[in-house]
């Protein structure tokens, strides 16, 4: 297990340090802003999305590029188990994940150090790391079971599939949170618990299922 988890963590190394060049320069950018401005509140927003959802994307890729260069097939000749080869392409997401969090984190902590906050309340910060974090793990959840299902030559359209999911997935979930709680502190806290365990829950079901999955299909 812990040989397959340094496989698959070099195997996004690649893509992974490409995206962290691109979100340090973006992250030079929104540092740089000095404006208070709605715009950059949103440059902001768009920011943390996309360092905590970008390095998931790239972790799910690299499970495409295993199949691509056959070793994905080949790992099923050495003496590993297939749900220990599903296990760690799971834990290979939450690792990038955390990654995510780590830059986006950064970016933000040393804009709100330099210039203050940009949000109309701080709180605000909770639910953009929340959305994140949630958008992630639904992709995964969506994507790791459908890939093995569908086939690895559909890889790209089932990626993002599985994103545009998960982003219209937190979308429906927020819109029925903020029609269930009036406006608040309160709402805001309980309706971040409420992204995250669905969130969690889904991507805990989903690694059993693609196991499932897995398990049954012919190489």
């Amino acid at each position: 297990m812990r040989g397959l988890l340094k496989n698959n963590i070099y195997a996004t190394l690649l893509s992974g340090k490409i995206f962290a060049a691109f979100i340090c320069f973006a992250g030079i950018i929104i540092v740089g802003v000095i404006s208070q401005s709605l715009l950059a509140a949103y440059g902001l927003i768009a920011y943390g999305l996309m360092g905590t959802v970008g390095f998931s994307v790239c972790a799910l890729i690299a499970v495409k590029k295993e199949f691509s260069s056959k070793w994905g097939k080949y790992k099923l000749t050495l003496p590993v188990k297939r749900t220990d080869i599903i296990k760690s392409q799971f834990w290979n997401q939450l690792i990038w994940l955390f990654v995510g969090v780590v830059f986006a984190g950064t970016g933000i902590g040393l804009s709100w150090l330099f210039h203050g906050c940009l949000f109309d309340q701080p709180l605000d910060i909770l639910m953009l790391f929340t959305l994140g974090i949630s958008v992630s793990l639904l992709m995964g959840a969506l994507y790791f079971p459908a890939f093995y299902l569908f086939g690895e030559e559909r890889g790209e359209i089932i990626l993002l599939i599985a994103l545009l999911c998960a982003f219209g997935l937190d979308c429906m979930l927020v819109g029925i949170i903020n029609n269930l709680f009036a406006p608040g502190t309160a709402a805001m806290i309980i309706g971040a618990a409420i992204l995250l365990l669905c969130s969690l829950s889904a991507f805990s079901a989903s690694c059993p299922l693609t196991i499932w999955v897995y398990n049954r299909k012919e190489y």
